[in-house]
């Protein structure tokens, strides 16, 4: 028993001492099993800020148009790409946002700032790496592309409309992804270090995940609307430029239509996030 005993402190201490193996194990799990839980979120808000859709499309509306195109396997379509963009993107992106946060560490200057440089940096190189699946996830979700698997739909993308597509809504994902992770990370280490609470134990795992889930909310609002405009990007057969998918919105729309899909993409992001770093944070 004691060796077994000794045998597991040792994996624990082991796990702690290294940041990356810490990343893998709590991008995984958390990538895992939030992706798997949330799909459906992210299918119906694919659905809904599809540009062909009719405006007045709501949010059962779409419900019910992804359950009369697939009932039930239809909530979960995508979910092989968000599987591959979700579980390896979250591996690499924590370990480089604390790489880097404990290099502008060293130097003077504003935390807050700093973390928010961390995670912008990291989540630029991470979507960048990552943006093939973003695209293809996006397509299949939609349930205006029909690919039989990973494979296929990268080939077929490749095949048919050349490299470039596999990075269509590039810019917007950066805008909306690199900011995100920065104020989130921003947002998170200032409420996980607020003093407002100072009697609770700021290891607490409530503690933590709320710190992150309130990052979270406040980051999704922010950036919601390069999100609509990725959408519309990456969904359509002809290349649309940013600036044209930002008036095609506006115009059918209006400024509400920046913001569609929002509590679907607060519900699953939000979540998702918060559960990823409080795992990492008890990891450490």
């Amino acid at each position: 028993m004691d060796h077994i005993l000794n045998n597991s402190n040792d994996i624990a201490t082991f796990i702690k001492e290294h940041l990356i193996l810490k990343s893998i194990i709590a991008g995984s799990t958390s990538g895992l099993f939030s992706t798997v839980l949330f799909q459906p979120f992210d299918v119906v808000k694919t659905v809904l800020q599809d540009p062909l859709m009719k405006k007045d499309l709501g949010l059962i509306n779409a419900t019910k148009l992804v359950w009369k195109q697939e009932p039930f396997y239809g909530f979960w379509r995508g979910l092989a790409p968000s599987l591959a963009r979700n579980i390896p993107g979250i591996a690499i992106h924590i370990p480089l946002t604390q790489i880097i946060y404990k290099h502008l560490k060293n130097n003077d200057g504003n935390s807050m700032m700093k973390s928010g440089i961390a995670g912008f940096s990291a989540r630029c190189i991470t979507v960048t790496i990552l943006m093939p699946f973003t695209v293809l996830k996006t397509r299949i979700e939609s349930g205006l592309y029909h690919y039989t698997n990973l494979a296929n739909g990268l080939s077929n993308m490749y095949t048919f409309e050349g490299w470039k597509v596999m990075y269509r809504g590039w810019t917007p994902t950066i805008l909306r992804d690199a900011p995100f992770s920065a104020l989130y990370f921003m947002f998170f280490t200032q409420f996980k270090n607020t003093t407002l609470f100072e009697k609770l134990d700021k290891k607490e795992t409530f503690y933590i995940f709320g710190s992150g889930l309130l990052a979270g909310v406040l980051a999704s609002c922010i950036t919601q609307p390069f999100d609509v405009i990725k959408t519309s990007q990456q969904l359509s057969k002809e290349k649309i430029i940013f600036f044209d998918a930002i008036l095609l919105i506006k115009q059918k729309y209006g400024v509400a239509g920046y913001f569609r899909g929002l509590s679907l993409r607060i519900l699953r992001r939000s979540i998702m996030v918060a559960l990823t770093w409080t795992l990492f944070e008890q990891l450490s």
